[in-house]
């Protein structure tokens, strides 16, 4: 192409360099058919291709929607950029330097950002350039070590810093000013030394921003681990690389046609994951993320994924990141978290061939709400009330900060509901001597189980209420069992033939069969009694179901300490058994249960 061309010819070299079809199969799948391509549309939603492009006119045309145009079109729209932002995206995706005559032939002047950014996209042309070059083994064979294909060093750009004079030359060469050049971030001045890059011997990572301009580096250090030398640098800010404005990996992910985005850590993780077809994998460049990066991630997808290392430092760091995500959730708008099996990381995953791992690891991906509630405590180990009530409280501070007061709302409550939860599944340990007698269990579940019994038999009218869970209780005693049965056999009669009269009278023949059954069973709840209001015995039945559907979990810990004490008759165990069982008692719910002397 020649430096002289005008806006417009340099537009057409781009059309006549860049196929339609290399475009739009970025982000659609296409099949061909005659002379054309189809695929389906990528502006409205349909099960039939209707999308069409053609590579003799290249144009593409949606028959359903109407939607066409040349390559410019398509990506103006499906990244939402202007038509000068979509001639940059292009030209900066295929590595195509931009000329000055592009800017001066439509009355502009090229700003200080662009000259910045030709100079680092030119810096990362000859970066690239050195990692191909025959005379560097150290950066590529580091690549293969790690398992990267070519194809994805190309894809990513990577880069070898070089020697440092001959990368100075040849930017002054390009009619790169010193200013510049300085501005590019790539170089520290040293006194008589002169400039000196600061990538000088590592592994380039370029950072491209969201339209696809190279706005920075990443440098993965190659020697011999040194204690005065940082294994990973990023170029510092500047007037067009602010960190926290930018992912590693984002204009790709963005073009996928995937929008399962997901968030990792570091730069050859998003390399990684994007080799083993997780192609929406980006990272933020640094240990946190920030308010305008939750955004952008919000932009491709409405619920990404935070990719954790299976590491306590990765718990860690993402338990940070719920603090900058918190105060921004809004309906429709959260994320997710994964952890990996304890020691590994996307990218050692990848390398050993577990991609699958990973699969199952974002397949099983745990809602905010739930994760605020599991890391809270998986960073703060707790045994004591007190001590849970201290995590508790973090989690409730942190909730404070969801600005939305709908959401703030709905995370309140369910956070109080699984404080309700573990207070009754708490497990305190007793620590005092002794081997008094303690209270069995067996007679406060067949007590509970009674009460349930009975509050149908002598309240038949509150059947529809209660009927799902009631089938679902598995009775502890025969004779439980059959009244169970009795009271299961008149409801189906009544569900079947309507008659409600009939299935009264048949409630009224158990009432009078289950005296004995049924005897001093009231004064252990008082909504049992005949004469009690509906919605105290609806509430009540509700109510006593709920703590019996717990205790039932209490009652197996139980069984299962005593079991382990008639084998064992060791202090700690009888220590367990009896903190158990007093933790046990001491949850009665409001019903009043007699216990052994």
């Amino acid at each position: 192409m020649q430096s002289k061309q005008t806006r417009k010819d340099f537009v057409n070299y781009l059309k006549e360099r860049i196929s339609i079809f290399e475009i739009v199969s970025r982000k659609v799948k296409l099949k061909k058919s005659g002379r054309d391509w189809f695929g389906l549309c990528p502006f409205h939603s349909e099960k039939t291709p209707s999308f069409k492009i053609n590579r003799e006119s290249e144009y593409y045309y949606c028959f359903g929607c109407g939607s066409r145009g040349d390559i410019f079109n398509f990506v103006m729209e499906t990244e939402k950029l202007s038509f000068s932002e979509s001639v940059e995206f292009i030209a900066n995706t295929y590595g195509i330097s931009i000329p000055k005559t592009y800017y001066a032939s439509a009355g502009l002047a090229e700003s200080n950002d662009e000259i910045i950014c030709s100079a680092l996209n030119t810096a990362k042309n000859w970066f690239a350039e050195q990692l191909s070059a025959g005379a560097e083994s150290t950066a590529r064979q580091y690549l293969e070590s790690r398992g990267i294909s070519l194809k994805f060093v190309e894809k990513f750009s990577l880069g070898f810093g070089g020697d440092n004079d001959a990368l100075i030359a040849f930017l002054k060469s390009r009619k790169f000013s010193t200013d510049v050049i300085m501005k590019t971030g790539i170089f520290v001045e040293s006194g008589s030394s002169g400039l000196i890059n600061r990538f000088a011997g590592r592994l380039i990572f370029p950072i491209l921003n969201r339209g696809g301009k190279c706005v920075g580096f990443g440098g993965r250090y190659l020697g011999k681990s040194a204690t005065n030398v940082a294994k990973y640098i990023n170029s510092p800010e500047s007037e067009v690389f602010i960190k926290n404005k930018n992912l590693y990996g984002y204009s790709m992910a963005k073009s996928s046609s995937n929008k399962n985005m997901i968030l990792v850590e570091g730069y050859l993780d998003v390399i990684s994951m994007h080799q083993a077809g997780f192609d929406v994998t980006v990272a933020p460049l640094g240990t946190s993320i920030s308010e305008t990066q939750i955004n952008m991630c919000w932009q491709v997808c409405d619920c990404p994924i935070l990719l954790l290392d299976g590491d306590e430092a990765g718990i860690k760091a993402s338990y940070r990141w719920l603090d900058k995500i918190l105060p921004l959730l809004q309906p429709g708008k959260s994320f997710k978290i994964a952890k990996l099996p304890q020691g590994s990381d996307p990218d050692s995953l990848i390398h050993d061939g577990q991609s699958d791992v990973i699969a199952k690891s974002i397949a099983d991906a745990q809602p905010l709400l739930e994760w605020l509630w599991d890391g809270g405590f998986l960073l703060n180990p707790s045994e004591s009330p007190e001590q849970k009530a201290a995590v508790i409280k973090k989690i409730m501070d942190k909730i404070e900060n969801i600005k939305d007061f709908s959401i703030k709302k709905l995370y309140t409550n369910a956070v109080k509901q699984k404080g309700n939860e573990l207070y009754y599944a708490a497990r305190k340990r007793n620590t005092c001597l002794g081997k008094e007698r303690v209270p069995s269990v067996v007679p406060m579940r067949n007590t509970m189980e009674k009460i349930l019994i009975v509050t149908i038999i002598n309240h038949p009218y509150i059947i529809d209420e209660v009927i799902e869970n009631f089938a679902q209780i598995n009775f502890a005693t025969a004779d439980l069992r059959t009244q169970q049965g009795k009271i299961m056999e008149c409801y189906g009669k009544y569900l079947a033939n309507g008659d409600r009269k009939t299935y009264f009278e048949h409630m009224l023949i158990l009432q009078n069969n289950i005296a004995d059954f049924s005897r001093n069973i009231e004064i252990h709840a008082k909504f049992i009694g005949k004469n009690s209001p509906e919605e105290e015995v609806i509430n009540g039945w509700h109510e006593l179901f709920r703590k019996y559907s717990t205790d039932l979990v209490m009652i197996e810990d139980l069984q299962n300490a005593t079991a382990r004490l008639k084998s064992t008759f060791s202090d700690n165990d009888w220590l367990r058994l009896k903190a158990l069982r007093k933790e046990f008692f001491s949850t009665t719910n409001g019903i009043e249960t007699k216990r052994e002397k």
